[in-house]
């Protein structure tokens, strides 16, 4: 390669398709080196970075980069990384771009990227479908009342379990963006009724994807009136808590709430005492507070609770899908053109 190339890493712990990755990018005014480099921090480190609450054990967890990283990272100038702390960016002097692997930005410096001037894209809409299906796998199941079906089953006791319909139900998505967007789309073909907010809504706005859109000021009536409600809201300072004691009492009796976005929006023990008191049916949490969740934590005896470990996304719908997304963008980056899904890291510095 000549003094002029790109040089992109892609830190992943599964080997990358590169030949497709390169038939993707297609030709580009600058030639490409794209190296794939399999590092990553464990979930309860990154947790840790992005709680600015990181103990001497968990930091000697790190991995440690080897000759062949730290050759490439001399060079870099675009990095795909599910994990970047600060020290890594310390390596990495001609770094330019930054492409996570992910839609949540919690485990990123965002400071020390701005300061460098260092742009960031993020994943947004590369799990999308994956987790629309998900969603809905996991209603039909509290729906349907499938638990008690396959306890029927163990028990070898034929009796009917009930259960109810989607169909005409009302289903409320907090964050009209991709994930929330592709829910909405398979909401219609459950013949559901749909209300969103949008953080950009105004009054009066509209959109095709679903019968009612509203701005953040929207939430109480879209609480009110959903037999559903899915959080796909990015977490913020204007999101934390966002469903607390207040919102579960503006709830319908009996309500269902799906939070496939951040465990930072929902205040989980006002959430147990809305499960424990009836005031929901059922809750399904994809994500928690504490990642991975502690063996002790009270979420794992909550009546009616469908947890699961941050699962929604299957690898093999989400790695190609970012991977062209990745893609992309290197050839855009290399054209001088706009990239997909970039962040405006001024608007999140302190």
């Amino acid at each position: 390669m000549s003094a002029d190339a790109i040089v992109a890493c892609i830190h992943h712990p599964t080997t990358p398709d590169l030949d497709q990755l390169r038939a993707v990018a297609g030709e580009t005014l600058r030639p490409l080196e794209v190296r794939a480099l399999p590092i990553r921090e464990s979930v309860k480190l990154r947790k840790a970075r992005s709680a600015g609450e990181v103990r001497a054990d968990l930091l000697a967890t790190a991995p440690e980069p080897d000759a062949a990283t730290q050759e490439a990272w001399a060079r870099a100038e675009v990095v795909c990384s599910i994990d970047l702390p600060t020290e890594w960016i310390d390596a990495m002097p001609n770094l330019r771009l930054v492409q996570a692997y992910s839609a949540g930005l919690e485990q990123f410096p965002l400071d020390v990227l701005a300061e460098r001037g260092i742009r960031l894209v993020n994943a947004a809409g590369a799990g999308a479908p994956a987790i629309a299906e998900f969603v809905f796998g996991r209603l039909v199941e509290v729906f349907r009342n499938v638990r008690e079906i396959e306890s029927m089953q163990r028990a070898r006791d034929f009796h009917r379990p009930g259960g109810r319909t989607l169909a005409g139900k009302t289903l409320g998505i907090v964050g009209l963006g991709a994930i929330g967007s592709a829910v909405a789309r398979l909401a219609r073909a459950f013949d559901m009724k749909t209300i969103a907010t949008r953080r950009s809504a105004r009054t009066g706005d509209t959109s095709e994807q679903v019968d009612a859109l509203r701005g953040p000021d929207g939430l109480t009536e879209l609480l009110a009136t959903s037999d559903v409600v899915v959080l796909s809201a990015p977490a913020s300072q204007e999101t934390a808590n966002l469903i607390d004691a207040r919102a579960f009492a503006l709830m319908k009796e009996g309500a269902v709430l799906c939070n496939v976005a951040r465990g930072s929006l929902v205040d989980e023990p006002s959430l147990i005492a809305a499960l424990e008191s009836g005031r929901l049916s059922a809750a399904i949490l994809d994500v928690t507070r504490k990642e991975p969740l502690p063996a002790d934590d009270p979420l794992w005896d909550a009546p009616n609770l469908h947890l699961s470990p941050h699962a929604s996304i299957p690898p093999d719908a989400y790695d190609a899908r970012l991977l062209a997304l990745f893609a992309r963008n290197l050839r855009a980056y290399a054209a001088g053109e706009p990239l997909e899904n970039e962040i405006d890291l001024g608007s999140r510095r302190p």
